[in-house]
């Protein structure tokens, strides 16, 4: 085994995110330039030729197909999916869909054909994987229709297939695989989850089949695991990848030994598996996306310099040795420049190893230290005075290129903590602020408070950007209306607050330091700025999508929903229970459902109905967890804080205080970034300080003040931040106060320092009073 270069296809003009080949040697593609592309092999050469472009997507295309020749489909068809939700149906002879379905709320990631004809399986970033069939309509157009969900993971689904046995396996980035079997019934009851297979400790990203009750995996944590369908065990664990793991392919034998395995993934690595030998051919782009084998054994990789490479064994259909010569030559550069720089990392300006004679400043201390042109991770262990050696620091991708958690950052630097266990990653983006990434980092690995001040310059040196000043309020991107933006009226808000004064609706800049009018809070806040024209008008025009199958509505009933939002009237019943049936429309047209959801529990006879049996909570739940839509989760946020406004709701949000704290000590700061949910997390943490102040349980103080230790610094909306530290006042004028981390202590006395004269500065100058007591 032996693969080498065979030809290289220019088309696409950025990342070849998708591949699929068909029966008859035919390549399709899908890029990131929002095109696919299908590729002829070349009667007279090894090459392939460009006969159609696929056009019709908005956004990347990120997944393609093939599904072979039918009854009903004489030249096959071609399956698109992308990141604009869509998926499109190509006949291989025309550019334009013969048809476009948005079933999917979010990307869709991966398109498998299916065991049966005209079958096929898509997976989402929505959470779900669907199988459907094309049928033929009385008119002679085309459709797929849905057969079966598969539903159980609780973060994107990115890959799925279909067993000999009729079984679906799916993979998730939750680091989970189902196993899925597939029963009689409506399709979103005709699958139940079998089993759940625990094993890989990042995203999985791919799968792929390997004998009737075997498949393999490959995960972000650099391995392959090869897993029994019917125990569910993990037979094997293959490595050979320094980095992420995103794609795979098998051409399949009669067991692993004489299958041909092929990966690809983040590190420039596209490694070929056969007869136990393994060949590793190093790419110039550093991101093989996509990897995929032709029926003759030949193998194609799509990249992320936009070209897609084909590798042969056969002596006949390798390149001539010129074009092995310039592709060996464009890697060898790409390494030169690696040696140079890597994750963003300076490796000639890092000292030499000279710099290990001199002791460290403290405990734990970390510095990166230039050996032989290689960045090495070294720590200081006061104990035995000596640098421990952590490990290489691995490079990351080019900027927009890096997946961490299933999402793209900037940076990715990895450092190898222990042998055998996966490295550390610290992802960062050129808009975060170095120094919440880096108190973040130090809250998520349970790293010493004294690292912050050694990982935030390391990433403002390394990154190559300046730390940010605090920055003032921004806009908030309406979902009303779009790109519009829009400054929230100042009384979005509401509080009788402790003075009979609110200064949750004051702006930034407009308070007084001379006393202390912040804290103890007293009351909840709730939420009660809206535009109930605005929400009519989108719910108007979602109703029109949603069809009769999600609860239409008539234009009576529209206007008697929208009423709710009045917090003074007398609700009837009747369009109560129209509202909790809305709350099952799709996800992507929910958010006017949840808007009038938030304003209707400020009634008090609305509350009592919606919190009985625990019916809001169960609508509410999905989408608090669902960080996919942050405007839903945003708007689920302030329904929890206006239903803590009368007493069944209270009871009911108290109910699930522990569960919502620990979901948000688990927010990342990408989880974060949108200002209004920032504000709304806060509002509700502030809520529960309320509630403890009411009850003085000690567990539950104690509870809320880790999660206000642990959220307040990854926030960037000073609003937010205000509410934070307005609850850290109210949680230190209890009988028994809980004790503040060092690192809270450090960020208060941060901001109190802050020369703006604003309500932020004055909050965190009245908690350091009570700090230096």
């Amino acid at each position: 085994m032996a693969y080498k270069l065979s030809s290289v296809l220019y088309g696409h003009v950025l990342d070849v995110r998708g591949l699929a080949t068909g029966s008859d040697g035919y390549i399709v593609s899908a890029s990131r330039d929002k095109t696919a592309r299908l590729w002829k092999p070349n009667s007279e050469n090894a090459g392939f030729t460009e006969v159609q472009t696929f056009k019709g997507h908005t956004n990347y295309v990120v997944s393609v197909a093939i599904l072979k020749k039918s009854d009903i489909l004489p030249n096959g068809l071609i399956l698109t999916g992308g990141n604009d939700t869509f998926m499109c149906g190509f006949f291989p002879e025309s550019s334009a869909p013969v048809f476009l379905n948005t079933s999917h709320t979010n990307t869709v990631c991966k398109i498998i054909p299916g065991i049966l004809p005209n079958t096929f399986i898509t997976s989402s970033w929505d959470m779900k994987a669907r199988l459907w069939k094309i049928r033929v309509n009385s008119d002679h157009t085309y459709q797929p229709v849905l057969l079966t969900i598969f539903k159980g993971h609780t973060a994107a689904v990115w890959s799925s297939i279909q067993l000999p046995t009729n079984q679906v396996i799916t993979c998730s980035a939750d680091k989970t695989l189902l196993i899925h079997n597939i029963l009689n019934g409506d399709p979103e009851n005709s699958s139940v989850a079998i089993k759940k297979l625990t094993g890989h400790t990042d995203c999985v990203r791919d799968l792929a089949v390997l004998l009737d009750n075997e498949f393999l995996s490959c995960s972000n944590d650099a391995t392959v695991k090869r897993w029994s369908a019917v125990t569910g065990e993990c037979l094997e664990t293959f490595y050979g990848h320094p980095s992420y793991i995103y794609s795979l392919s098998v051409f399949c034998g009669t067991d692993m030994t004489n299958s041909l395995v092929v990966t690809g993934g983040e590190d420039r690595y596209l490694n070929v598996w056969q007869s136990s030998e393994q060949q590793v051919i190093l790419q110039p782009a550093q991101s093989i996306w996509a990897v995929a084998i032709l029926p003759n054994t030949d193998i194609v990789i799509g990249s992320s310099d936009g070209l897609i490479r084909i590798f042969s064994a056969d002596s006949n259909r390798q390149a001539t040795n010129e074009v092995q010569a310039a592709f060996q030559e464009q890697v060898d550069n790409v390494n030169q420049e690696a040696q140079k720089e890597v994750g963003g990392i300076k490796v000639d300006c890092l000292p030499g190893p000279e710099i290990l004679y001199k002791p460290g400043k403290s405990d734990g201390q970390i510095i990166m230290v230039n050996e032989n042109g290689k960045p090495i991770c070294y720590k200081w262990l006061s104990n035995e005075c000596k640098w421990d050696k952590v490990g290489d620091v691995l490079s990351a991708s080019d900027p927009d290129k890096n997946m961490h958690e299933g999402k793209e950052y900037d940076f990715v630097w990895n450092v190898d903590i222990e042998d055998g266990k996966p490295p550390l990653k610290l992802p960062f983006n050129k808009n975060e602020d170095p120094w919440v990434v880096a108190q973040a980092f130090i809250h998520k690995h349970n790293l010493p408070q004294s690292y912050l001040e050694t990982v935030a310059n390391f990433i403002i040196s390394n990154s190559k950007v300046n730390p940010q000043p605090l920055p003032a309020s921004q806009g908030y991107v309406d979902p009303y209306t779009g790109a519009a933006r829009y400054v929230p009226p100042s009384n979005d808000t509401s509080s009788s607050g402790t003075n009979g004064q609110n200064h949750f609706t004051e702006q930034l800049g407009q308070v007084s330091s001379g006393y202390n009018k912040f804290f103890p809070q007293t009351n909840y806040l709730k939420f009660d700025q809206a535009n109930t024209t605005t929400i009519l008008s989108k719910i108007e025009e979602f109703n029109k999508k949603a069809g009769d199958s999600f609860n239409k509505l008539n234009q009576s009933q529209l206007n008697s929903l929208v009423k709710l939002c009045d917090e003074n009237i007398d609700p009837d019943d009747g369009t109560i229970k129209i509202l909790i049936s809305l709350l099952d429309w799709p996800n992507d047209i929910l958010f006017p459902i949840l808007d009038i959801t938030r304003l209707a529990v400020r009634n008090k006879h609305v509350n009592d109905l919606l919190c009985s049996n625990n019916l809001i909570m169960d609508k509410l739940l999905p989408h608090i967890y669902n960080i996919e839509k942050p405007t839903n989760q945003m708007l689920a946020f302030r329904c929890l804080c206006n239903l803590m406004h009368h007493e069944k709701g209270e009871l009911l949000v108290v109910k699930y205080y522990e569960e919502f704290l620990r979901l948000i000590q688990n927010l990342s700061n990408q989880n974060l970034s949108q200002k209004q949910l920032q504000i709304a997390v806060a509002t509700l943490m502030l809520n529960f300080s309320v509630m403890i102040k009411q009850s003085d349980d000690e567990i539950a103080v104690q509870t809320v003040n880790n999660t206000i230790n642990m959220v307040c610094p990854k926030l960037t909306e000073p609003e937010a931040m205000f509410r934070c530290f307005v609850a850290i006042g109210t949680l230190l004028c209890l009988k028994y106060p809980p004790t503040l981390s060092e690192q809270i202590k450090d960020y208060i006395e941060l901001m109190a320092s802050n020369s703006e004269p604003s309500k932020v500065l004055s909050c965190c100058k009245h908690l350091m009073t009570i700090i230096r007591k």
